[in-house]
């Protein structure tokens, strides 16, 4: 017979309820409306002085009043389980606790804009709302939207993937990208089509200390066969845009794949959106053209046949991947240590460990030895301000890190990188350890001359995809804490990618920039630009502005002006110059040499004008005509 409790102890323990109730309520709620406080001291009344903590202090307050009653009354209103609706609608209130996640940018010298403010309140707004939908219709245990296909994501997906294809393209018309490397490229991938295997004199007979006759000298990267055929189909620098644009495009099916393992078809719908709008990634789709952007679509397909343990799709994924660049080899031994702690069998461990270490192996000792024929970089190398020898590189790291790992740039690129998973979220799986060797290199690099830590660059692709991938897992796989953190405890399994869509988009707004605009538009000589570059003939060799590189892309022998004087064997019969040098959107340190162009090339009787403006002049060497430019027989 069951013992009935005392009427005392079992009022007492609903008032012990009823205080746990209250309190989960209110925690939420004053998590969520201190965030607001706090931010908008910082983001719109600190300048008034004192005053502004009041107007904070009562920010928050009516934001703690307006999520207390509008959490209730929807909850009464609703009608299904109301106090479990109640309580679950609080917990939405933590959306706006996000908004700690910023305040660094409002602790800098530079305070952000109000449009930038108002937008990141807004997108925090509307992740509000949404996660009100998630909980009322968990609560009345409506799951049509979970179930059901969901087509408006693939058609956003769609959509701005169209209008960053767009982007890229004007850019492109406008001049807005910097030139040399979209050029490069699409200069090897002609070269390629007749007879020299991707060689180009704009960077090959520039940047080593002797002539090098192909790409595969700088890196070892056979997936540039794959651009081969499409260029010869469209000859143009668009095609090369175009085909990486796809490929971002593309990269979300898999993580459409990874996700639908574990969630449902509309959830995962909502990840792949998240992914397409990390910045690197939505950046990707407008920056210069560079192969290492096509490893995301391979090393997304690696994890997923990983996770599913389908090997020999896992092979050939893997395979791809490392055929992108040589130091992929490093994702490859990783994985082999993930797997061994994940303990699968030997040959999930052996696999990768074998091809990471074959495929470092082939590229280090094979390919660019013999693609350098002992010719060396002459510029300065990522790491040279590190050290000469790797001795001498990690006594620096070590003895001074607040100078090499530890800058401000480094610091603002790790923001920028783990904001989209709310910093914390990637920690949640073990694949966040692959990510690390490229964190470092990139942190390494980043206080020398490489950009390996601007977020919009392609060094950026492969810890950001890791990093996504990971969180991904962690939401969606883990349990406990931080689970709960990523789904801020709400019962629905679509809270943790409408966060992480948010916090995309929150970072899209904070990277988004006058630069990225300026890019994008018209300039006063752009008319004149293109007009200059259809008076030098087809295949004939010449020496621009960077900036007009990728228009004449298509040619054996191709120089940038403002490094003339560093090229070895330079061939050129035209010669273009631009009088105005912020045209041309490079270092200081060449301002000189190109200062000195603009004064003696037009006095040099071996050339002729044709054509000159105040912005333009244009003069050709008829003696260089007809001349090649590819070295006949590189030094031994």
């Amino acid at each position: 017979m069951a013992t009935l409790m005392p009427v005392s102890a079992r009022n007492e323990q609903d008032h012990g309820r009823g205080i746990a109730e209250r309190w989960a309520i209110r925690l939420p709620i004053a998590l969520g409306s201190s965030a607001i406080a706090i931010w908008s001291w910082l983001a719109f009344f600190r300048p008034v002085g004192p005053r502004g903590i009041i107007w904070a202090v009562i920010t928050g307050v009516l934001a703690f009043a307006f999520f207390s009653v509008t959490s209730l009354l929807v909850a009464m209103l609703d009608g299904s389980g109301s106090r479990t609706l109640h309580r679950e609608l609080a917990k939405c209130s933590m959306a706006f606790a996000f908004l700690f996640l910023f305040l660094p940018e409002y602790t800098a010298r530079v305070r952000p804009p109000v449009l930038r403010s108002s937008l990141l309140l807004l997108t925090l707004t509307m992740l509000w709302l949404a996660l009100y939908h998630f909980c009322r219709r968990e609560a009345e245990g409506i799951r049509d939207w979970a179930e059901r296909k969901t087509y408006w994501p693939i058609a956003m997906l769609a959509m701005l993937s169209i209008a960053l294809t767009g982007l890229a393209i004007r850019k492109f018309y406008v001049f807005g990208y910097v030139g040399q490397d979209l050029a490069y490229f699409a200069q090897i991938m002609y070269t390629t089509l007749h007879g020299h295997l991707f060689w180009g004199s704009l960077l090959q007979d520039l940047l080593y200390s002797y002539p090098v006759t192909t790409d595969f000298a700088g890196h070892n990267s056979p997936v540039m066969f794959l651009f081969v055929p499409f260029y010869g189909l469209f000859p143009s620098p668009i095609t090369l845009l175009v085909l990486r644009n796809a490929a971002m495009l593309a990269c979300c099916y898999p993580i459409y794949k990874i996700a639908r393992t574990y969630c449902s078809e509309s959830t995962s719908r909502l990840w792949s959106l998240a992914f397409f709008l990390v910045p690197t990634i939505f950046y990707q789709s407008t920056f210069d053209f560079y192969p290492l952007s096509f490893v995301a679509l391979p090393l997304l397909f690696t994890i997923y046949f990983f996770q599913q343990s389908r090997f020999l799709p896992f092979c050939v994924a893997l395979a791809f991947t490392l055929a992108v660049r040589e130091d992929l080899a490093i994702f490859a031994l990783v994985l082999s240590i993930i797997a061994l702690i994940q303990r699968k069998s030997i040959r999930w461990i052996s696999t990768p460990f074998v091809a990471g270490i074959a495929w470092a192996y082939f590229s280090y000792f094979i390919v660019l030895p013999h693609a350098l024929h002992g010719s060396s970089f002459v510029t300065d190398a990522c790491f040279s301000h590190l050290g000469a020898t790797p001795k001498q590189m990690l006594s620096h790291v070590c003895s001074s890190p607040q100078t090499t790992l530890i800058t401000r740039g480094n610091i603002v690129y790790l923001k920028e990188l783990l904001t989209p998973t709310a910093l914390v979220l990637s920690l949640g799986n073990v694949l966040v350890l692959s990510s690390l060797p490229f964190i470092g290199i990139n942190l390494a690099a980043g206080a020398g001359k490489c950009i390996t830590t601007v977020i919009y660059a392609q060094y950026s692709v492969i810890p950001a995809v890791l990093l996504f991938a990971s969180a991904l897992l962690a939401g969606t796989r883990t349990r406990g804490t931080l689970k709960g953190i990523s789904r801020l405890w709400i019962k629905s399994d679509a809270v943790a990618p409408a966060i992480c869509l948010a916090l995309c988009v929150a970072s899209l707004i904070f990277v988004t920039g006058e630069d990225q605009a300026s890019e994008l538009r018209s300039k006063p000589w752009t008319q004149e630009a293109h007009q200059v570059a259809r008076l030098i003939p087809d295949r004939a060799s010449v020496a621009a502005p960077r900036y007009l590189l990728p228009s004449l892309a298509n040619r054996d022998c191709l120089y940038q002006t403002h490094r003339l004087s560093q090229y070895h064997h330079p061939v050129y019969e035209y010669l273009i110059l631009d009088t105005d040098w912020s045209h041309i959107n490079t270092s200081q340190e060449y301002r000189t040499a190109y200062t000195a162009l603009l004064e003696n090339a037009p006095k040099d009787p071996a050339f002729r004008l044709i054509y000159k403006t105040p912005r333009f002049t244009v003069l050709q060497n008829p003696a260089a005509h007809g001349k090649g430019c590819f070295p006949v027989e590189a030094p031994r």
